[in-house]
Parts: structure tokens; sequence; C-alpha cells
């Protein structure tokens, strides 16, 4: 039984010490998956579409909490890399460039274990989407490279930022 308590006791507080899923901490650990994730950094470095500017940002919420608690990831053309420079609450305001991304955490987690891909996931209304549509599409493997990797920092999904 103590031993079954100390276990409860330490899986409790793994949990308390995670970030918050879609916070300002989680958007600085989601930045090191994405750059770790060649997926990402290389097939969008090599993404004439992507590269045709010089950095674009994504902007992430949970629709079940609030618009206004948005997370922003700055990715930056680098040597041919699409690297993640910045990884935090949103600070720039989006232009025409960037992108927008929301949906429940619920359908945030199923995107994150694989369950459906980007098409699905618009298709169905689980992801709303605003950005440079053409972008987005000539870069389908990116997009659910970058959608698979979403549950990769351990959060805590029970509180909104």
């Amino acid at each position: 039984m103590k031993g079954i308590l100390a276990g409860l006791l330490v899986a409790g507080s793994v949990s308390l010490s995670a970030p918050v899923f879609m916070d300002g901490e989680w958007a600085r650990s989601f930045c090191e998956v994405w750059n770790n994730t060649p997926d990402l950094v290389e097939k969008l470095g090599n993404s004439g579409s992507w590269t045709e500017v010089q950095e674009r940002k994504i902007f992430l919420y949970r629709k079940d909490c609030s618009k206004d608690k948005q997370i922003q990831l700055t990715i930056r053309n680098e040597n041919g890399k699409a690297t993640c420079v910045y990884g935090g609450w949103a600070k720039d305001e989006r232009t025409k460039d960037d992108f927008l991304m929301y949906a429940d955490t619920k359908r945030w987690m199923e995107m994150g274990r694989k369950e459906y891909g980007p098409m699905k996931a618009m298709m169905f209304g689980r992801l709303k989407f605003k950005g440079p549509k053409g972008v987005a599409m000539r870069n389908m493997g990116p997009f659910e490279a970058f959608l698979d990797a979403i549950d990769e920092v351990e959060s805590d999904t029970s509180r909104c930022p």
C-alpha cells in the first residue's frame, strides 16, 4: 500500500510540473520538438512555397479555452532549414503569410495520437485553419508531421492556459 501511495504521489507531481497544454512554456518546449523533427526542419526548409518568405508565424489556441490565450511559433528560413526561433505567448500580429490554427483540446490530442490527419481534421471541421492555403496544400507532409508532434511535449490538458 505504501508503495502504491508513493507511486501516486510521484505520478501526481509529474502532472503538476508539466506545462499547461498550449501555454507559453509548452510553446517553448514545442519549438525544441519542431527543431528535432526532420520532416519539419528539412522538408519545409527545402520547400519553395514555404521559404518564399524569410519568416512565418503559426498561431495556435485551444477552442474550448480562450482565443485570447494564443501561442506563437516563429519559423525562420536559416540556410535552407525551417528553424523554430521562438515559441511562447503570441507577441506579433498575424500577417497574410502566417497561419492560425485552433481546435478543441480533445481534437488536438486525437491528431497528436495520429487518429487522423490534417485533411480529415479540416474536412470535418475538427481543425480550423486560416492562412495561405496554397502553401499549406503544397506542404501536407510537413503539416501532418506538425500535427503528429503536437502531443510530444508532456502537458496538462485538464486546465486552460
